[in-house]
């Protein structure tokens, strides 16, 4: 694969399905400094070129995209390491089990930014520790609004 694509290829595009820990870069709202926040709630579209992730309605992040569309998302997984570019659009206020806002971003470019010689062999893993039902019903509910 070529350092830089416009879209994301089928490996990206199978890997970003949920549950995976990917760092989100905005600009501050206010001071315009680069503002990094983790999501995992996020799926990567069959197109390539869109990928939807869900934050709660009060998340600053929302916030610096309205102010500020630009943003990177950081992602470890397939073998390397990723900066997806892209602008982002929110939605309104969703009011479900809890309050979300969905991200839409309309990917710019996705560049291959590991080190030289460098491959990842285990990709980052995580646990949920709050009330298992509530994080099954709380992941079907965003899925269902991310991938529509």
């Amino acid at each position: 694969m070529p350092r830089t694509e416009s879209t994301l290829n089928e490996q990206l595009i199978d890997l970003l399905q949920g549950e995976k820990i990917v760092s989100l870069i905005t600009s501050d709202k206010e001071t315009n400094k680069p503002n990094l926040s983790i999501v995992s709630w996020l799926v990567a579209h069959q197109d390539g070129k869109t990928i939807k992730f869900a934050l709660g309605h009060k998340a600053e992040s929302a916030f610096n995209i309205e102010k500020n569309p630009d943003l990177i998302l950081g992602v470890v997984g397939a073998g390397s390491c990723y900066s997806i570019n892209g602008k982002g659009t929110v939605s309104d206020v969703i009011d479900k089990t809890m309050k979300y806002r969905v991200v839409t971003v309309e990917v710019e470019s996705v560049e291959d930014v590991i080190f030289y010689g460098g491959k990842i062999t285990q990709e980052p893993d995580y646990v949920k520790t709050y009330d298992a039902d509530l994080a099954k019903k709380l992941d079907e509910e965003v899925y269902d609004l991310l991938k529509a």
